[in-house]
């Protein structure tokens, strides 16, 4: 009765020791301070002469020591860094999942060459060693390794006041992982959305000269340039050469006007702040729009041009200004890709209950692998006929989504390409 009692009162003095520990751990902050608890507050926990406690770097496939507890000269040392691959007792608890414990005998037998290194740290025919890994949802997070003088007092549950031990460093270990991948998380979610903060106000710094301190002094070339071609007689042949030089500048200064609005619109679509006003409108106007504002373009480029729509299509509810920039993009890059003599159609159709626009034209086609990143900003084809298409793709399908409809190409290489989209809102 006296001797159950007295285990009794032995077990209960350990609980309450390793309910201290577990105060302890619930409070730290870092896998060191969960070390110095195991080792400063866990020994006595336990019933351990002396131990270790070592984190595991699954990176570099090694056990570092973090915490120790009073050893000889010398005892540490051999151990500051331990190899999870070589043949000893802690390493193979940690690469197993599982916890070794041996006496010297077994342990000079299993593992001779570890074995020698631990000679000195008051190693006798007694001793007995206990390996534990710190194993969390089966990652293993570090482990302990403890040492008893007596190999007695290692008995069946000194093992299970480890194993909670071990687990309660484990969790803590987690937890603190978890913590520290938060942290860093949400510090770099701050890093980018201020990254995105300065790249927009630099956007919007370089739109604002764009948009101001070159469309101003642009503006002015363009009125010279057309107030050039008005002067003179037309037989005089200094006004003739006067006047083709006006021409050309005039039709470099429209080229550079039409790539600054592709930027500012571009940029605009980039920020989800593209501007649009819908109304309703029927198709078949905003296709003969489009005819009359584009099919002299085709046919200065010696090429046929067709626009079909019917009149009893329904409405759509889109920004018509919007829709004809849409088309002119669209119309612009396939008629610099169609050799002469070849044809340029637009349209509209009715598919169910939605009305599907396209542009088609004869020219090279393209590759079916292309097309999933048609209308990507920095696309480029292999065909070197499209190098050309700039942001015009990029822009029409910003266009398209400010609408809320969808834009897809269907071609294959000498059979023309066809981009469809449709203008749905909601």
């Amino acid at each position: 009765m006296v001797a159950r009692e007295s285990e009794l009162g032995r077990v209960e003095g350990r609980m309450a020791r390793l309910l201290s520990v577990s105060v302890e751990l619930a409070g730290a902050c870092t896998a060191e301070r969960v070390a110095r608890i195991a080792i400063d507050l866990g020994i006595a926990a336990v019933g351990a002469s002396h131990g270790v406690f070592f984190l595991h770097d699954p990176a570099t496939r090694v056990l570092r020591l973090a915490a120790a507890s009073a050893m000889p000269p010398g005892g540490v040392e051999p151990w500051r860094v331990v190899p999870v691959d070589v043949d000893a007792p802690l390493p193979h608890a940690v690469r197993t999942g599982t916890p070794v414990y041996v006496t010297s005998p077994e342990f000079a037998e299993q593992f001779p060459a570890s074995f020698a290194r631990v000679r000195e740290t008051r190693a006798t025919e007694d001793t007995a060693y206990a390996n534990v890994p710190l194993v969390v949802d089966g990652s293993v997070l570090g482990a302990i390794a403890m040492t008893y003088d007596v190999a007695a007092d290692l008995d069946s549950s000194e093992r299970t006041f480890l194993s909670i031990l071990a687990r309660q460093c484990g969790l803590a270990l987690e937890r603190i992982r978890l913590h520290d991948a938060e942290r860093a998380a949400r510090q770099a979610a701050e890093a980018a959305l201020r990254a995105a903060e300065e790249s927009t106000r630099a956007r919007e710094e370089i739109l604002g000269i764009v948009s101001h301190d070159l469309r101003n002094p642009l503006g002015t070339i363009l009125i010279g340039a057309s107030t050039l071609l008005q002067v003179g007689s037309p037989d005089d042949p200094q006004t003739q050469r006067v006047r083709k030089v006006a021409d050309r500048i005039n039709r470099q200064a429209e080229r550079m006007a039409r790539l600054i609005e592709d930027l500012v619109d571009f940029a605009s679509m980039q920020s989800a702040t593209l501007a649009i006003t819908t109304r309703h409108h029927a198709p078949a106007v905003l296709v003969a729009s489009a005819e009359l504002m584009l099919g002299p373009i085709a046919t200065e480029r010696g090429l046929k041009f067709e626009a079909t729509a019917a009149t009893d299509l329904p409405l759509v509810e889109c920004d018509d200004t919007r829709v004809a920039q849409l088309l002119a993009n669209l119309v612009g890059i396939a008629v610099k890709v169609t050799p002469r003599g070849g044809k340029i159609g637009i349209g509209a159709q009715r598919d169910g209950d939605r009305v599907v626009f396209h542009v088609s034209d004869t020219g090279p086609g393209l590759d079916p692998d292309e097309l999933p990143a048609l209308f990507e900003r920095n696309w480029r084809s292999k065909q070197p006929t499209y190098h050309g298409a700039g942001l015009g793709l990029a822009i029409a399908r910003g266009i398209v989504d400010a609408h809320g409809g969808s834009i897809w190409a269907e071609s294959e290489v000498g059979n023309g390409c066809r981009v469809l989209f449709t203008l749905s809102r909601g």
